[in-house]
């Protein structure tokens, strides 16, 4: 990887550049940023993207189309904005964990759909690679603890379903990367094959303690080394964004994950601090440290890599959390629109005793860990109605969230504080119930796009815009939300709720 040099960074940190552009690409759409010197957003552009079920355990996006619809945002922007693309110092990104895609470096095409972070088609693959006596002898007992979302089995899963890729697989013109090394390779037109740690580490292929990729093992469903990217800093120089997307070359000075660019952005820098960001999905993210520590039934991941110093933090995750609130406005016709949630949930006093588990995509997290599961309203009764409904939906999917700070809270983990971030923390009712059931302070900020400020912040940090300890300065408080006069009766609910939790488990018997 290209070193950045001092005299560049002075060039490029100057006066006549005043501002970063950041890509923030997320699951269900691209959005293109515009951040100032002071880390405020002039604006954004935002398009969405056609997801692909293909089956029912299956989760793809066109991988070309993340990329065409990141270059039309990106130009958007700068046209929105009134910024000459030639006082733009450098490009942030930030990207969806996880999903991930494969391409020929000849041709720049994919050799597959991108597989989204919450396919779970690999759990097809556990029997085969129990029954392998070879497989079991060399790692015996690890197929039957693999998740079905781990790359290696849905990779296998796509080779027996498809023979032309499985020998597209062997060749030497095959690269393998997550949407920021996708996007990365793209953007630099093909001289960048890179990642980071606080990516790389989500995907089970490396090894976050020895920070290396898991050869031995991952070589055993066709990855090998000279496929997979370089893995650097999170303020590390990803090469020059090609003129040919906004008409000057611009670096791109910084790469982050989005759960542990929100936790930066809101200023989680010690051991100990939670963030829960709460979009398509619920994930709970605790900094622990310099020293990687491990909870059953919570991932162990790296935090960020910055000027030679490496964290660690521990991740509970639920995919369903926005996707449930869609499912409840599109399908169920709940409320027309996401601004009634919180006026009728509470126009009643509690859900009516009616209970929501938030399990669409089964519940593989702490402490259930158990793909089978479905979704489900109990409890109801006569007198239910749709604000019964409402307010049970967003009292499970805080639930949720409040499951894996009570696993972290069992190694010590002091729940004082929780910082918010995404859509879905809009929600009155969601914040109150988080605060009731833990008794702990919730604060959210001005702007709940804490990924893509954690992706300006990392880029402005390679410009010699600021340092990691400015973080906190950037942070502006909106709301903070305090246990109120219903704190124990929300928390014999949620006792109740995880009573409930036990009766959507085991679907498959």
């Amino acid at each position: 990887m290209e070193i950045w040099r001092e005299n560049e960074r002075n060039e490029l940190g100057g006066n006549m550049k005043n501002y970063i552009l950041v890509i923030d690409e997320g699951t269900t759409g691209v959005r293109a940023l515009i951040y100032d010197r002071d880390m405020r957003m002039l604006d954004f552009v935002y398009e969405a993207l056609e997801l692909i079920y293909p089956e029912p355990d299956e989760a793809e996006v066109d991988a070309n189309e993340i990329y065409d619809k990141t270059v039309k945002v990106c130009r958007a922007v700068v046209e929105k904005c009134g910024v000459a693309a030639e006082d733009i110092a450098g490009v942030g990104i930030t990207t969806q964990r996880a999903s991930w895609t494969m391409w020929n470096k000849e041709t720049g095409e994919p050799l597959h759909n991108a597989v989204l972070w919450f396919d779970n088609r690999g759990r097809h693959q556990k029997q085969k690679y129990t029954d392998d006596p070879v497989f079991s002898g060399s790692f015996p007992g690890l197929a039957e603890a693999l998740p079905g979302f781990y790359v290696p089995l849905i990779l296998d899963k796509i080779c027996d379903d498809s023979p032309e890729f499985a020998e597209e697989l062997k060749k030497e013109t095959t690269l393998f990367g997550n949407m920021d090394t996708w996007l990365i390779w793209k953007l630099t037109n093909g001289a960048v094959h890179a990642t980071t740690g606080s990516m790389t580490s989500a995907g089970m292929i490396y090894d976050n303690e020895h920070c290396c990729y898991n050869l031995p093992f991952v070589g055993y469903f066709g990855f090998r080394e000279e496929m997979l990217p370089e893995v650097c800093e999170e303020t590390g120089f990803f090469g020059n964004m090609s003129a040919d997307i906004l008409g000057v070359e611009i670096p791109i000075c910084g790469a982050f994950a989005d759960q542990q660019s929100a936790m930066f952005s809101q200023g989680c820098l010690s051991p100990n601090t939670i963030k829960c960001t709460m979009g398509t999905g619920t994930f709970v993210d605790i900094n622990v440290g310099s020293e990687i520590k491990t909870v059953p039934g919570l991932s162990s991941m790296i935090s960020w890599n910055m000027g030679g110093e490496r964290l660690y933090l521990l991740e509970g995750q639920s995919s369903t959390a926005g996707t449930c609130l869609e499912w409840a406005k599109n399908k169920l016709k709940f409320f027309d629109d996401f601004s009634e949630m919180d006026d009728l949930a509470e126009s009643v006093d509690d859900s009516g005793g009616v209970y929501f588990i938030p399990a669409l995509a089964g519940m593989a997290f702490a402490p259930y860990n158990d793909e089978t599961a479905k979704g489900a309203f109990m409890g109801i009764g006569p007198g239910a109605d749709r604000q019964h409904f409402v307010r049970a939906m967003l009292e499970g999917i805080a639930f949720a969230g409040v499951l894996f700070m009570e696993e972290a809270a069992k190694m010590g983990v002091g729940i004082d504080e929780i910082k918010v971030s995404g859509g879905v923390t809009k929600s009155r009712s969601v914040l109150q119930t988080m605060a009731d059931v833990t008794g702990a302070r919730v604060i959210r900020p001005k702007s709940v796009e804490a990924t893509a400020l954690g992706a300006a912040e990392a880029a402005a940090i390679q410009l010699g815009w600021m340092k990691p300890a400015d973080v906190e300065k950037y942070l502006e408080i909106e709301q903070v939300v305090v246990p109120g006069e219903n704190s124990e009766k929300l928390q014999e609910t949620y006792q109740n709720w995880k009573k409930v939790v036990e009766r959507t488990l085991n679907w498959d018997c």
